[in-house]
Formats: C-alpha cells, structure tokens, sequence
C-alpha cells in the first residue's frame, strides 16, 4: 500500500534562496519527518484558486508547520515592536480554513508552534505578542513540559514531563472556545491544545527539531501518519463494501 499523503500548507515568502521571485516554502526538517514516520509530504500553496475542503479532501492527512506571527488584528490587538508578519497577507486566513476543514471532515490534523496559536485565535482567543526572558527560556531552547493524563497528546508521547524544543516569542493568551489545554510549561505557558473529539493535536513546540533523537517527538509524526492511513483504509473498505 503507497503511503499516506499528508498535505503540508507552504509559507508564502517574498524571497527563497535559488528562486528569482517570490517562493513557497516548508521547513525541510517536518517534511523529512514525516517521510521518516512513513507518510509522503506534499505542499499546499495558499493560493490555490480550489477552496479549502476541496484541498483537505485530496490527502489522508494534514500537518500545519510553524511560520512567521499571527496578526494581532485578529484577536483585537495592535502590533508591537516584536511583530514580525507573513509576507503574504492571507497565509492566516488560508490557514485557518484549511484547519476548519480538516476538522470538519475528520482528516487527522497536527498543528505546530504557529499553527497551535492560529487555532486559538481563529476560535476567538487572544496571544500574548511577547514572552519576556523569565524561569522558562522558550525560543530557540530545550524545556520541559507537563502532559495531561486525560488527553489524546498522552496516548502518543506519554503523560507527565516531556522535554520539548521551543522556538516562539509569543503564546495562548485568552483560550479560545472549545480547545482543552493538554500540557504547559512550568511558567504557565500553554504548550498543546486539543479539540475534543477531534483527531487533531497542535503542540507550541518544534517536534521536528529532535525527532531524530527524541522518541516522544518521533511518535507526533507517526501519529498523523499513522491516523491518516487509518482513515485512507476505512474509507477504501467501506467504498468497496458498497461497490458489492
């Protein structure tokens, strides 16, 4: 059987080393994940003239990678000093429908550091746009955080502490409606939220940057794969049931 293909929504980038123009691009480091969890990786491009359900439809998985900031405007904010936004001035909203879309229709979804604040805000949330240095170093270092037992995130990297690699200045402010926070950092910061009985995780932290060496990050990759393929095959046996 092929592998299960889990769409990965490009960044919109005004300059891509190689490229004469405007690009977009995928951190090469989630995409060799996800080969090495066995599914095959494809790009999204955020202007896809098809709507977003008719894109999610097209893969047995979706993976939503970390990026530039989430505009403060959406959650009734003005921008700071710190803010640094997408080239692209509808990576947010493509974004959040393709995220709409694959809960909707039941397509196993993983959300990453930008994509875990983006599915707060597009659920009426808030960010907080900058985490000053403190008891808890979150961007470009390695913490711990605590996972809650009760929750879809434990049944994949186990319950309790997991150290995590963090590379974000800004975090979950006011939860936004319908999300359950299923583990934190020691300061408070949310570090994963779920939707109840939804196959979706979205983790604040970069699980592709030690996935090589650590296990718990590993499984994240082989979770979406492995719920994605899970999907593909009761879908094709219940097509073929019918087809008798």
């Amino acid at each position: 059987m092929s592998r299960p293909l889990i769409g990965v929504p490009g960044m919109w980038s005004n300059s891509v080393h190689g490229l004469r123009f405007d690009g977009v691009a995928v951190a090469a480091k989630v995409l060799r994940c996800i080969v090495a969890a066995g599914g095959e990786p494809v790009i999204m491009f955020p202007g896809s003239g098809d709507s977003a359900a008719e894109q999610v439809a097209r893969f047995d998985g979706v993976l939503l990678p970390g990026g530039a900031d989430v505009a403060p405007e959406l959650y009734g904010a003005e921008p700071d000093e710190h803010y640094w936004p997408t080239d692209y001035s509808g990576q947010d909203a493509y974004e959040s429908a393709i995220m709409a879309a694959c809960i909707e229709a039941g397509v196993p979804l993983l959300a990453i550091c930008r994509g875990l604040q983006l599915l707060n805000v597009s659920r009426g949330g808030t960010l907080l746009q900058h985490l000053e240095p403190g008891t808890v170093q979150h961007k470009d270092a390695i913490h711990p955080v605590t996972v809650s037992t009760d929750s879809l995130l434990a049944t994949v990297v186990g319950s309790g502490r997991v150290d995590v690699s963090s590379y974000h200045h800004q975090a979950v402010g006011v939860l936004g409606e319908g999300l359950q926070v299923t583990a934190a950092a020691a300061d408070g910061v949310v570090e994963a939220l779920e939707v109840p009985g939804a196959s979706m995780l979205a983790v604040q932290w970069h699980p592709e940057d030690t996935a090589e060496t650590n296990p718990a990050d590993h499984a994240l990759f082989v979770w979406v794969v492995d719920a994605a393929r899970q999907r593909r095959d009761k879908a094709a046996a219940t097509a073929l049931a019918g087809a008798r």
